[in-house]
């Protein structure tokens, strides 16, 4: 029989720290619907993001709330230089899709080894101590990093839906990840749709180091298996389906932290390969779900001028 109370506080535990997996995931799954890109070259603007934090906060000594702007920062110059001198220039060149992955995952392993050229092989974390103060709640001890965690997981949600929803832009990329060519027909501007899409997952996945690095110890390589977690949870979750990355991001991180039940901690490592190997034998095309009909012509919303010249 397993405690109740050490269940509860793994559940929750678990549940916390899936927080910035949510993020990864989502993050990873918006590209892909979108640029239709298998990123890679994402465990780099991760790696970027945390250790731009990192020299803001541990070596300059600013407070947390700049050393979370200067890794946005640094995973936006990063993810910009990846789309206007990588991806825009394949896609003019006419790159295969296994080139675009291939050239990912170069830039992946080229930004993990420029980062230990620079910082060390060494783990290291955004703020001096990773113990935070814990308050008991029924029994569950309920750390200061818990809550704030998952509150900032939700907000990036909540906009992120917003914005995809209500807004201008967030219309045109879905009408793009539906059909690029025919939303340019409707004067869609492609290019800078798939531009804005990177630089929102630069600053998720920015925010995501932010959450993962004040909680643990990070390497320079530390980026690339948290990117196997987000595929994993991608082709679970449906890929092109960004809500449901989210939410298999979440079981998946709970199933991976309660497995300290039943097998010893060193062997959660090999359940993360275990669900990507599932995922891609079970599903190799990845898990679609129905597509709705007509879908682009409800998400894109014309040009006023297109639309006076269609009707006249």
């Amino acid at each position: 029989m397993f405690d109740v109370a050490v269940v509860s506080q793994i559940l929750w535990t678990s549940f916390a720290t899936s927080s910035y997996f949510v993020l990864f995931a989502v993050a990873f799954a918006l590209v892909l619907k979108v640029n239709k890109v298998f990123n890679f070259a994402q465990a780099g603007v991760m790696t970027c993001g945390f250790y731009a934090a990192y020299v803001a906060v541990r070596l300059l000594e600013w407070p947390g709330f700049a050393g979370l702007l200067a890794g946005i920062a640094g995973a936006l110059l990063m993810s910009f230089i990846l789309e206007y001198f990588g991806f825009a220039v394949l896609r003019q060149r006419k790159a295969s899709p296994m080139f675009v992955f291939i050239f990912t995952l170069i830039v992946s392993q080229f930004i993990s080894y420029a980062i230990m050229l620079v910082f060390g092989t060494w783990p290291t974390t955004i703020f001096a101590s990773m113990f935070w103060p814990v308050t008991l709640v029924g029994g569950i001890a309920v750390s200061a990093w818990d809550v704030p965690a998952i509150a900032a997981t939700l907000v990036v949600l909540i906009a992120l839906w917003v914005f995809l929803r209500f807004t201008r832009y967030g219309q045109f990329m879905l009408a793009v990840a539906d059909n690029a060519d025919l939303a340019e027909l409707y004067g869609i501007q492609k290019n800078k749709v798939l531009m804005i899409s990177m630089l929102m997952a630069g600053v998720i996945v920015a925010i995501g180091m932010f959450l993962y690095g004040s909680r643990a110890q990070v390497q320079a390589a530390a980026a690339t298996e948290l990117m196997l977690f987000a595929v994993a949870s991608t082709i679970l979750g449906g890929i092109g389906n960004i809500w449901g990355a989210a939410v298999a991001a979440i079981i998946l991180g709970i199933v991976q932290n309660s497995s300290i039940l039943f097998i010893p901690s060193a062997w959660q490592g090999f359940l993360l390969y275990a669900f990507l190997f599932f995922a891609i034998v079970l599903f190799p095309r990845g898990f679609r779900l129905p597509e709705r009909a007509n879908k682009l012509k409800r998400t894109i919303r014309a040009p006023d001028a297109l639309v006076t010249k269609q009707e006249g």
